[in-house]
């Protein structure tokens, strides 16, 4: 699904401009009016509970100054109706839920939120889970997350915004990948009692700050701009470390062409920058192989972004034209060099706006950071090697909306990847064949798939999707590993007159290759909620994860929980 969002936001919007008629008419209205504002429900959060401890959920650090897409359409101005409402309704400044389930299970979130106000916002959000989980032979399967959040935003003069957020994250998982007979095969003095969990549990702490401003002008013919500033420093357990620095700023000017075609010219520009250091000391995961030393590794890396493009309206097409300009000196063990990548986009609306057409051939450089590595892999080693993943794309896009409520979206795109991240089991460090190291891989990716969606007003919503990739690898001696050759998702959510709530969704996905020959077997995977609204403060959930009971694994040697069952209630005070 990553990637079908990566394309949609590459798609720009074809508008067509409208001509202004003027008209010399009035028209007289009798009757009575009554002004009605709609009363709203407060904002529904549904739990999330991993139904795998493989893959832990993240608050994953969004820019505080986007980059904006701005459309080429200028519609007329309205004068705003002057309209005598009822008088406001409270507004709930703060949301509670909590839950608890098997294995066991529990989960905190506290959302503290300002109310109404035109020139600025302002909040705190906590987020706990926890798990005490235990497989068998695998014994303790344990993991952790939480997370603090502030923020607050503010606008001067309507004209000038400025935003800040600072956030504290601390995870932690084990390296839980061995049974007991492994244990006594490979270490047969040492039983498991006689190994502390501290040995074998990797944690990660992390801090970033944001900062950002940006002007509200967006109107042709004036100057537009926004600067992000984002510092983070990520910590973890085995003396691992590493600081970023990243700039980003926008410039953006609107102008009419012949007072008949519209366009805007656009520049941004990025720096990244990183400092890793790597000091193990002797402490390393349980099972490391002493004969076989690690070193400090001390790196700078850096990637420099400038992306030059206009956007154009002209007879019914939009064209997004422009280049990526990079410079990578991020990869370990690589020289810097300059990247070049296209930046073009052509789309056309047929049939009266009901299809978009989209083609294009774009491209980008990302860094595969420590931070990145970790939430692909929890397993993986400390000291991980990094590198930037540099991709070229060919795509196509459809967007074909039958009715208001039935809307089809399909791609197809062929991704010419280097340095594509993957992983493998570190059997030259460490001898349990638990722990996983980065692999960076040279390939060719072609995907087809759609979704499709209908929506009937907030009482039903149904979505189906389906991907099939195939993949080519440039080096015939190098093996892919952990990539499925499909997937296919189903959701539906259910709202009874806002009294009950139903959320189901089901993914079944293709066999994997994984290590020593191994073959993944097809995950099948169910999710379902169901939460009661008992008023408008007061509410009762329980949800259940994995509910086809399947011990599934995205790793091998390291198999998941089994159906996951969370009860628990939210309350506004």
């Amino acid at each position: 699904m990553k990637r079908l969002f990566f394309l949609l936001m590459l798609a720009p919007v074809a508008v067509q401009a409208q001509d202004q008629p003027s008209y010399n008419e009035s028209v007289l209205v009798k009757g009575s009016y009554k002004p009605v504002i709609e009363e709203k429900e407060k904002l529904n959060f549904p739990a999330t509970l991993s139904d795998t401890t493989q893959q832990l959920d993240h608050t994953f650090q969004y820019s505080i100054s986007p980059r904006r897409l701005h459309s080429v359409y200028e519609p007329a101005r309205i004068k705003a109706a002057r309209i005598i409402g009822e008088p406001t309704t409270r507004l709930y400044n703060n949301y509670i839920r909590l839950g608890v389930g098997l294995y066991p299970s529990t989960l905190a979130d506290v959302y503290w939120h300002s109310t109404r106000d035109r020139h600025k916002t302002y909040g705190l959000r906590l987020n706990h889970r926890y798990s005490w989980g235990s497989i068998g032979d695998y014994h303790h399967v344990y993991f952790g997350n939480t997370s603090a959040t502030l923020f607050g935003k503010y606008i001067f003069k309507d004209v000038l915004q400025i935003a800040s957020d600072i956030s504290y994250e601390h995870d932690h998982n084990y390296y839980y990948g061995f049974t007991d007979q492994t244990l006594a095969t490979v270490f047969p003095t040492t039983s498991r009692d006689d190994i502390s969990m501290s040995d074998y549990r990797a944690k990660y702490n992390k801090m970033v700050w944001n900062i950002g401003l940006r002007n509200m002008q967006l109107d042709t013919r004036a100057l537009g701009y926004s600067l992000g500033v984002r510092l983070g420093d990520l910590w973890a357990s085995y003396g691992q470390n590493q600081f970023n620095l990243n700039v980003s700023g926008d410039l953006h000017y609107g102008f009419n062409l012949k007072d008949e075609y519209k366009g805007i010219i656009y520049l941004h520009s990025e720096w990244d920058a990183y400092s890793y250091r790597f000091e193990p000391d002797g402490e390393l995961p349980f099972g490391n192989d002493p004969t076989q030393p690690i070193t400090d590794r001390h790196h700078k890396q850096n990637i420099l972004k400038i992306n030059p493009y206009a956007d154009f309206l002209m007879s019914g097409l939009q064209f997004h034209a422009g280049v990526t300009v990079g410079w990578d000196g991020f990869s370990m063990g690589s020289p810097a060099k300059f990247r070049f990548f296209p930046d073009v986009v052509l789309s056309k609306k047929l049939l009266d706006d009901a299809m978009v057409l989209s083609v294009g051939f774009t491209g980008d450089i990302t860094p595969n950071s420590l931070d990145i590595i970790r939430q692909e892999n929890p397993y993986v080693a400390p000291g991980a090697e990094q590198r930037a993943e540099s991709h070229r794309d060919i795509l196509a896009h459809m967007r074909w909306k039958f009715s208001k409520k039935l809307e089809l979206n399909a791609e197809m795109s062929y991704a010419m990847r280097r340095d594509h991240l993957s992983f493998a089991i570190d059997t030259l460090h460490y001898q349990l064949d638990n722990v996983y190291h980065p692999t960076y891989i040279d390939l060719n990716q072609f995907t087809v798939g759609a979704d499709l969606a209908f929506v009937n007003d907030e009482m039903l919503t149904l979505r189906a999707a389906a991907h099939y990739y195939h993949y080519s690898l440039r080096d015939d001696n190098e093996v892919l590993l952990y990539h499925p050759d499909w997937d296919v998702s189903l959701g539906a959510d259910v709202n009874y007159h806002d009294r009950w709530l139903f959320h189901l969704h089901g993914i079944l996905q293709s066999k994997m290759d994984g290590d020593f020959g191994a073959r993944i077997p097809v995950r099948v995977g169910i999710n379902a909620e169901v939460e009661y609204r008992h008023n408008r403060a007061l509410s009762f959930f329980a949800k259940v994860d994995n509910l086809a009971f399947q011990r599934y694994t995205y790793f091998v040697h390291y198999p998941s929980l089994r159906a996951l069952c969370l009860l628990g209630i939210t309350y506004t005070l």
